[in-house]
């Protein structure tokens, strides 16, 4: 499978000082392969490779190989001045399906190692989907190793590394040699940290590859690297999961690239069969697409942001010395005063509230948490928990105010504007405009004229929106008090008036007469006399 293979054993890898090469290659939990690849461009969909270097270590040794290959296109004349690789070398050379089978088999099992792997290993993919082969690997990036393991270094490209560790270069842009610096780079690091912190870094940095095998290889590279969000379909289109981001592909990937310490992740993996993304302009617009796809999809495993069927705060008026637990049902809370805290259940809030008092000694008896005799202790004063305002031994008045600073965590804000208001986001090159009305959000357009048509057919706000509130709430306040670096752009919108559509009256449907049926009363039989006797009369 090899025969045009071209094997450089005069390439002799030259060492870091105090390390030996064989011995650590043969010391390696897992064989390891360093890779590098020449192509005509920068595509992995579009362009080719024209070189491939693999420097092979594990338990047998090492091993260095490498090709060069016909691309079947023109190398670039900047490509070619840069890598030394002509037009006229590469012509008449394998090309990548001849040998894939095989290298397939070279590189499986074995942790896949590039500088800046995303590239390699996405060209990789590419080439073996073309010829037929699925191919996936654990893939470690050294750039991400070297980041974290050197935070302190200003630059972690290949002649960074060369320049800081002494790397000695075989070339540069030739795939092998590049290859063999990551090697030597690799050996370096056993210089200077232990196997172990080496091993845990490793973990970190490593991909995981586990795409799901329903999904096609291209499913994933052809998601965008930019903000929106995602939707997981199953069998059946049964919507499984709903989430965001502001690179998807990326985080897809993570989905799936992991160990799946998360077990929401594994079930998904198992019934994934498609990807969906919707983009938004940047992170505001997909937070808030998210939470609305949420509530209106309600997705399999997404349990978050879902719409909750009861919604409670509790509210302490400044005539009352006690908390009311009052529902979103029968109080505007993005009107009302004196609200604390969003809460799904009655439970949730009492647990709530039982926790402030424990942390700040409050009377649970007296916060209508515990029913007792009047007069009698509560619990916690039983239990030195509480001052005592249950049996009059503290001030009421000191005891309501101790409540209210307790609560002041949890208060919630009234809506801030006369009417709606859209938030105006920037992108690259583009602009969407989010409106919201009384924390609750109604949808985002692309430009002002579609904006002036949303509010011409605005829908009303139909209720408050606990997450759109824990969401925009603190980063409006502090926009209006011109405490964020970058300000949010608010525009006021007002609703339209209402107004009485003339209705054309029905026609008139002709009167049916009455069924003689209906009129006809039953004649008693003689034989019954009592049919015509009411229970009450006298026989």
């Amino acid at each position: 499978m090899f025969e045009n293979v071209v094997e450089d054993a005069d390439a002799v890898s030259i060492p870091p000082e105090g390390i030996d090469p064989d011995a650590l290659a043969r010391s390696l939990p897992a064989p390891m392969v360093f890779v590098d690849l020449e192509t005509t461009g920068g595509n992995a969909l579009e362009d080719r490779i024209t070189e491939i270097g693999v420097v092979e270590v594990g338990p047998h040794g090492i091993e260095q190989w490498s090709t060069l290959l016909d691309p079947a296109e023109p190398i670039p004349p900047f490509i070619q001045k840069l890598t030394g690789i002509t037009n006229e070398m590469v012509r008449g050379q394998p090309s990548f399906g001849t040998l894939a089978q095989g290298l397939a088999e070279r590189l499986h099992g074995k942790l896949f190692v590039a500088h800046n792997a995303r590239f390699d290993y996405g060209f990789l993919k590419n080439e073996f989907r073309r010829a037929g082969i699925g191919f996936q690997a654990d893939v470690l990036c050294t750039v991400r190793l070297s980041r974290l393991l050197f935070p302190a270094a200003a630059r972690h490209g290949l002649d960074a590394l060369i320049a800081r560790f002494g790397l000695a270069p075989q070339g540069r842009h030739r795939a092998l040699a590049d290859a063999d610096l990551l090697w030597q780079f690799w050996q370096k690091l056993h210089t200077l940290y232990t196997p172990d912190l080496i091993g845990q870094a490793v973990q970190r940095v490593t991909k995981r590859s586990s795409q799901p095998p329903q999904l096609p290889d291209e499913a994933i590279d052809a998601l965008p690297d930019s903000p929106g969000v995602y939707l997981f379909y199953g069998e059946g289109d049964t919507l499984l999961y709903v989430g965001k981001s502001v690179d998807v592909r990326a985080r897809v990937r993570s989905h799936f690239s992991s160990d799946h310490q998360v077990a929401k992740d594994l079930r998904i993996s198992q019934e994934i069969r498609r990807v969906e993304v919707r983009r938004t302009v940047g992170e505001l617009g997909a937070l808030l697409l998210e939470s609305q796809l949420v509530k209106q999809l309600q997705p399999v495993h997404n349990r978050m942001l879902r719409r909750s069927a009861s919604l409670y705060s509790w509210q302490l008026t400044q005539e009352s010395d006690t908390p009311q637990l009052v529902s979103a049902t029968t109080v505007d809370f993005s009107g009302a005063e004196s609200l604390y805290g969003t809460f799904s259940s009655r439970n949730g809030a009492e647990s709530a509230l039982r926790a402030l008092a424990d942390e700040h000694r409050l009377c649970c008896a007296q916060l209508g948490l515990e029913k007792i005799a009047k007069g009698r202790p509560c619990f916690g004063y039983q239990v030195k928990r509480c001052d005592g305002v249950c049996v009059g031994d503290a001030p009421l008045a000191d005891h309501t105010a101790r409540t209210r600073e307790a609560l002041a965590t949890l208060q919630l804000e009234t809506w801030p504007y006369d009417g709606p208001i859209a938030i105006e986001e920037h992108g690259d090159d583009n602009v969407e405009y989010h409106v919201i009305d009384r924390w609750q959000y109604l949808g985002s357009v692309a430009s002002r004229d579609a904006l002036d048509a949303l509010v011409d057919h605005m829908p009303a706000a139909t209720g408050f929106d606990p997450d759109i509130y824990r969401l925009l709430g603190r980063r409006l306040a502090a926009s209006r008090k011109a405490e964020l670096a970058v300000p949010l752009t608010v525009l006021l919108l007002t609703r339209p008036a209402f107004r009485l559509s003339p209705v054309e009256p029905p026609e008139a449907s002709p009167k049916k007469p009455r069924s003689v049926a209906l009129l006809r009363r039953r004649q008693p039989r003689p034989e019954d006399p009592d049919q015509l006797r009411l229970p009450f009369d006298v026989r």
